[in-house]
């Protein structure tokens, strides 16, 4: 694990003023000023952030250019939960998993006491920054349980560390400043693999032919798969039902 501070200014959507959850209410979270929000502030505040989560990029990985590649899609219903979105759909097993890793950083925000995305999947070897959008301090550490162990301890506005993700599995992404503030970073050995949109829809592009099983992952839903054939230059369906843990 590589961990690097740096300082620079946060600008452009990610600089949205910050909102705080404080028990039942919503409160402004600005450097000079808490007011509270009425009803109609507090929904406008979480549309923006929703807004905001949807344009930034959740999925990191260098896909190869195969020869007469096809593609793997469908859609993943999820059950008791708000929506469909931020299932990942993943091939378990393609070639002989030595694949390079992306170039570009992921990132994953913190504003408005949130994770910003919340979901963000990558592939193995992914270097995701950390900056620090809010005007409080924060700090990202993951559980004992998680597939990779950090703790970048508390820093300050505008400060960015980073996080080399170079082992594979669900990394739950925490705040021991704020323990109502919940991430997920989840990467993978192959580059081929999806996010849902809130419908359920996802596809994985550029899978070379073959029989694989496919996967499903959910923060909260059980995993499931199955086997899928895809064939050169063609799309194969594969929709899968999730269900919670028991």
């Amino acid at each position: 694990m590589k961990v690097i501070m740096k300082k620079f200014i946060i600008s452009g959507i990610l600089a949205l003023t910050c909102v705080a959850f404080s028990h039942n209410s919503l409160v402004w979270a600005q450097a000079d000023e808490l007011k509270t929000l009425t009803p109609e502030q507090m929904a406008e505040a979480l549309r923006k952030l929703e807004e905001a989560q949807q344009k930034l990029k959740r999925v990191f990985k260098n896909v190869p250019k195969v020869d007469n590649a096809g593609s793997i899609t469908g859609v993943v219903t999820c059950a008791k939960v708000r929506d469909n979105a931020d299932a990942i759909v993943y091939v378990e097993k393609v070639g002989d998993g030595k694949y390079a890793p992306p170039t570009d950083h992921a990132i994953i925000d913190q504003l408005n006491l949130t994770y910003v995305p919340r979901v963000v999947a990558m592939q193995k070897g992914t270097t995701a920054d950390f900056p620090n959008s809010d005007a409080v301090r924060h700090n990202v550490f993951s559980p004992p349980t998680a597939a990779l162990q950090f703790n970048l301890g508390t820093y300050p506005t505008g400060v960015v560390k980073e996080v080399l993700f170079d082992v594979t599995g669900e990394t739950p992404l925490l705040c021991n400043v704020h323990a109502e503030m919940a991430g997920y970073a989840v990467a993978f050995e192959n580059p081929y693999f999806a996010l849902t949109d809130k419908a359920g829809n996802y596809t994985i592009e550029g899978v070379p032919p073959g029989k694989y099983v496919v996967k499903t992952w959910h923060e909260k839903l059980k995993e499931v798969s199955q086997d899928v054939t895809v064939e050169g230059g063609k799309a194969a369906t594969a929709n899968f039902d999730l269900k919670r843990r028991r």
